[in-house]
């Protein structure tokens, strides 16, 4: 079992976790979780799927009858061949898509939901414009409780469809709301304080942010290779947070990859930000608007300004970067994905297409050879954060490769 405490980044405020917090209740700083040393063994054998990892996750199957909720799998790292001679590296395609809601975020839907139950939290309210929210729906119908409330913008109604089938209406309450993403963040957070429910938290929820570290844990001891780069989509950057924390927590740190985090251009505030070196997210870097776009359906957070000065100070120390592509560098990406066989072969057995964001990250990848600072012959790994929902893809733009 694991020695932890909640620890505020901020204040240095330090305590057990006697109930859920989202913010530190000393300053109202962020919280993170901080293991007493880096565990000896940090697989545990004994168990399988994510409870393996128990020796540095705020979780205990040693002594809590958990393992019973969950059973994921471990995901492939496939190489993609073509691609790598393609562009003259040696790429890797981390395939979430086999995630049984098709996205990596089922790791974190599961620690969000087992923290809450851990702490008699009865209910909670959470935005989501698809992945976020599935994954948090299927734990909690899984687990029976707590009550979920889910804000979702009205255009991401068919997208969650979907994945209906975790949706169980005795747990979770879908709330369709016209709106962006940070409109649809700033709703949840009335509706919350108007039934008198916790929020969920977004960047500051320590317990999505432990979920996801899992994805870096199943990098660094359970890949037979170690990448020079590590590339995904970013809207509020947890995953680039928890990658990292997995090394750390590892007693590793110096052994993260490179991280390359890509947004669209549409809306790209984390990139006009750190091209200008800017610590913080001020607002002359945020988007007003975020245009329409056909290719841009989940990565539109316009105002990540909680997250942004974390993984500033993150990308800098590994030497990373983030990176923006347009509308048709994405659709190349998209296309790129079936150069090699896997997707194309996943397809027609499975019905399973990638989505735009991984085709975004991809679409970075190529941006990073082609200005140089991604080498000839390095190594990459691309995280295939998830897979297309209803109405994402348009065939037309790979019915000639699939």
């Amino acid at each position: 079992m694991a020695e932890w405490t909640l620890v505020c980044r901020d204040c240095g405020w330090q305590h057990v976790e006697d109930q859920y917090y989202v913010g530190c209740p000393a300053c109202g700083g962020f919280i993170e979780v901080a293991f007493a040393s880096a565990a000896t063994d940090p697989v545990d054998r004994r168990f399988s799927s994510i409870f393996k990892y128990h020796p540095v996750m705020p979780y205990d199957p040693v002594h809590e009858d958990i393992a019973r909720f969950e059973n994921l799998d471990e995901t492939p790292c496939i190489f993609a061949e073509r691609t790598s001679e393609k562009l003259g590296i040696e790429l890797y395609y981390k395939d979430e898509t086999c995630m049984p809601s098709g996205t990596w975020k089922d790791r974190e839907g599961f620690v969000s939901i087992y923290r809450l139950l851990r702490n008699k939290v009865p209910a909670l309210f959470a935005f989501s414009s698809g992945n976020t929210g599935t994954s948090l729906a299927r734990s909690a119908s899984m687990m029976r409780g707590p009550q979920l409330h889910l804000v979702v913008p009205r255009a991401s109604e068919r997208r969650l469809a979907t994945y209906r089938q975790f949706f169980d209406p005795d747990f979770v309450r879908v709330h369709l709301f016209d709106g962006s993403n940070d409109e649809c963040v700033a709703h949840a957070k009335q509706l919350a304080a108007q039934m008198g429910i916790v929020v969920e938290g977004g960047f500051t929820n320590y317990a999505r942010r432990e979920g996801l570290k899992l994805f870096g844990l199943e990098l660094a001891l359970a890949w037979d290779r170690k990448a020079d780069w590590y590339v995904q989509p970013v809207a509020g950057g947890i995953g680039v947070y928890s990658l990292h924390k997995a090394y750390r927590d590892l007693g590793r740190r110096t052994e993260c990859p490179r991280i390359l985090g890509v947004q669209a251009t549409i809306c790209a505030p984390m990139v006009y930000a750190w091209r200008a070196d800017a610590a913080t997210l001020e607002e002359r870097y945020v988007p007003q608007t975020v245009e329409p776009s056909p290719y841009v359906r989940v990565l539109r957070t316009r105002r990540p300004a909680d997250s942004y000065p974390i993984l500033k100070q993150i990308v800098d120390e590994v030497g990373g970067r983030f990176e923006d592509v347009s509308d048709g560098e994405i659709h190349e990406g998209l296309r790129l994905l079936y150069l090699d066989d896997y997707y194309r072969d996943r397809y027609r057995s499975t019905g399973v297409l990638c989505g735009l964001e991984p085709a975004t990250a991809l679409a970075g990848v190529c941006k990073g050879v082609r200005q140089g600072y991604i080498a000839r012959g390095e190594r990459v790994l691309l995280n295939i954060s998830g897979a297309a929902k209803a109405g994402d893809i348009r065939m037309e733009w790979i019915e000639d490769l699939i």
